[in-house]
């Protein structure tokens, strides 16, 4: 009979946004579908080439404050000022309320779990661990519709603990995520592993179980 090796993985955690779902039909398609509901004609390949002034101001407002996941307030704020940037040359000069109007819609839109994907191999991998008496755990730098989302998606019943930073008040990279992460499910940093998609956000973060205090910002 094999013998469990004493530094075997035990428990495994997961981000969730482009790591298990991610944007369906996809984004552009998503903001396209809202404003064509609110009547704003816009072609889908405008939104499309829009696409890179919406991700600058993703990327600049990252580095302006990396605690903007630990709340539900700033999360929806961060998302309708994304959304006016990528919408804001198909409105009419300086008719700011249409264009909010138009931004809190694809954000509530996105808050929806028919907005949302498993990728192909996401159950067959949740499957597999499960059956190999793994603990599994999702961490996601997210508002609070994640879990209905989940949950919706029949994704809950893999996870021994699910962390929303908006619901902990800790955005990643903190270490302090993944310190609560690692109590709710009861492991051990030494005996787990973390999947993610993000360098700064995934992998420093969770380094930051063996190194606490230079990750934090």
């Amino acid at each position: 009979m094999p013998i469990e090796q004493p530094q075997a993985i035990r428990t495994i955690f997961f981000d969730v946004g482009f790591t298990l779902l991610h944007p369906y039909p996809s984004l552009p398609e998503i903001c396209h579908q809202v404003c064509q509901k609110l009547h704003l004609h816009v072609h889908l390949d405008e939104v499309r080439e829009r696409m890179h002034v919406a991700e600058d101001y993703f990327l600049r407002q990252q580095r302006l404050n990396r605690h903007t996941w630990a709340s539900e307030q700033a999360i929806k704020e961060f998302w309708i000022g994304y959304y006016m940037n990528l919408l804001r040359p198909f409105v009419e000069e300086h008719d700011e309320p249409r264009l909010y109007q138009l931004a809190q819609a694809i954000n509530q839109e996105f808050e929806k779990h028919t907005s949302w994907q498993m990728y192909p191999d996401v159950l067959p991998t949740l499957d597999t661990l499960r059956a190999h008496g793994y603990s599994l755990g999702a961490v996601s730098d997210w508002g609070i519709a994640l879990g209905p989302i989940l949950r919706h998606l029949r994704l809950t019943k893999y996870f021994d603990c699910l962390l929303i930073s908006a619901a902990t008040r800790y955005a990643k990279p903190s270490p302090m995520l993944y310190d609560l992460a690692l109590q709710r499910c009861n492991a051990v940093a030494d005996y787990t592993l973390h999947v993610g998609d993000s360098y700064v956000q995934d992998v420093l973060g969770a380094y930051g179980w063996y190194h606490p205090g230079p990750v934090e910002s």
